[in-house]
Order: structure tokens, then C-alpha cells, then sequence
């Protein structure tokens, strides 16, 4: 399965705060050296898709259209387009492999309940 198809998935089982943990590198789900090892531009995607993920934590908006919320002095905002980049990309700054195994480790655990 592509990368991208992988958070895809991950996305479909609501599991944003996990990915935005692995690109934060606060997951066991993470692999730090990654971070190390990314190009300027790998660098600049994976930033832009932590904050696209934040995003939809804090708001819990998921849709695909590109979304500004006024939260007192602040505007914050999506970033579809990044995110799709960073996927098409190649998910720069996290393993598909360990991704894999938090969709797995997800799935066993749901149903399990």
C-alpha cells in the first residue's frame, strides 16, 4: 500500500492526534533519525503537515477545503494542499512501516473492546 493510502486509512479511523504524535516524534510510533536524514523540502512538508494535523486536533475539522478559525487575536488554518504534498511525497519524516503498525495495533485494539 502507497503512503499516502496508509494515512489515508489512518486518517479514516480518526487517528490524528497518533499521526501528528509521530511526526512530533512524541510517539512510539516515531522514528526521530528520520527527522535528521530530511532535505529542506522534506523538512518544509513535514512541518507544514504537523501543522495541518494540529489544526485538526485543537478544531476537529477534517474537511478539504482550505479553513481559517479567529481564535481571539489569532487566525489559525488548514493546509489541505501541503498535506496532500507531503503524501504524495512520500510521508517525509515518518516510517510507513511503523505507521503500518500503529494502524494494526489500532485495529487489533478495537476489537478487541
Amino acid at each position: 500500500m502507497a503512503e499516502g493510502d496508509l494515512v489515508d486509512e489512518a486518517m479514516g479511523l480518526g487517528r490524528y492526534a497518533e499521526l501528528l504524535a509521530m511526526l512530533e516524534g512524541t510517539s512510539k510510533y516515531s522514528d526521530v533519525e528520520l527527522f535528521e536524514r530530511l532535505d529542506r523540502h522534506s523538512r518544509r512538508l513535514r512541518s507544514m503537515a504537523i501543522m495541518h494535523l494540529q489544526f485538526i486536533v485543537e478544531f476537529g475539522y477534517v474537511g478539504q477545503d482550505k479553513k481559517n478559525i479567529t481564535v481571539g487575536n489569532r487566525i489559525h488554518s488548514n493546509f489541505p494542499d501541503y498535506f496532500e504534498a507531503w503524501k504524495l511525497a512520500g510521508i517525509p519524516g515518518m516510517a510507513s512501516i511503523l505507521l503500518e503498525n500503529m494502524i494494526s495495533d489500532f485495529k487489533s485494539s478495537s476489537n478487541k473492546k
